[in-house]
């Protein structure tokens, strides 16, 4: 690969992470509720799972996912119906308040659970989408020469797009923590659950029509 080549690729992985979705909504949600540091820490769940999705694409699951377009959709529903309660969660969360921009000792002792627990959420709306598979099989061989050997490369681009998603995300939730104050207030802290909750629901929504087609 080219240097041209690496940043187009660069350039394809930050508009595709930087868009609007439920991993950016989450990472969001959470620097306002947990601050920075914590946020990018669950953010990894998220990576791991794009990551092994970028592998699985690499060991033929993608054909296999095509044969089976049974499996494909089961795949797809499954993750549109965690999206959706995910949203539905946000939303009743606003209903019972906003989040208070001080916690008990209590709630300091249970944090770390707290923040386990957010972990897996990352994780399962990282792993929720397996047309992540079908992406990664058809961007990656675009940047790899097939008179030589691919699989090192692949890798490396797979290790680049997650850097890439960790710093840009990472940005969204250093900027989330700037207006921090003004989103702590209770009735923005309301709105956006609310808003967190409304893009889970439309793109759970998305993921399960097309899964029904």
């Amino acid at each position: 690969m080219t240097l041209a080549h690496y940043f187009v690729f660069c350039g394809i992985a930050a508009l595709q992470v930087g868009s609007p979705g439920p991993s950016t909504v989450f990472v969001v949600d959470n620097a306002v509720a947990v601050g920075w540091l914590r946020a990018v820490g669950i953010l990894t769940g998220d990576l791991l799972a794009i990551g092994a999705l970028a592998v699985l694409s690499l060991l033929g699951v993608d054909a296999m996912l095509m044969a089976n377009p049974r499996l494909f959709a089961a795949l797809k529903i499954a993750g549109a119906l965690y999206l959706l309660w995910l949203g539905v969660n946000q939303w009743r969360g606003a209903r019972r308040g906003a989040v208070k921009a001080t916690a008990s000792r209590n709630d300091v002792a249970r944090q770390p659970a707290s923040v386990r627990a957010l972990w897996v959420k990352s994780f399962l709306i990282g792993i929720s989408n397996p047309k992540a598979i079908l992406f990664f099989s058809s961007l990656l061989p675009q940047f790899v020469d097939p008179t030589q050997a691919g699989s090192a490369t692949m890798l490396q681009l797979i290790a680049l797009f997650v850097a890439i998603k960790l710093i840009v995300l990472g940005g969204y939730a250093g900027i989330a923590t700037r207006v921090l104050p003004l989103l702590r207030s209770e009735g923005n802290a309301r709105w956006g659950k609310r808003l967190t909750g409304t893009v889970l629901i439309g793109f759970g929504g998305l993921i399960a029509l097309s899964a029904l087609r």
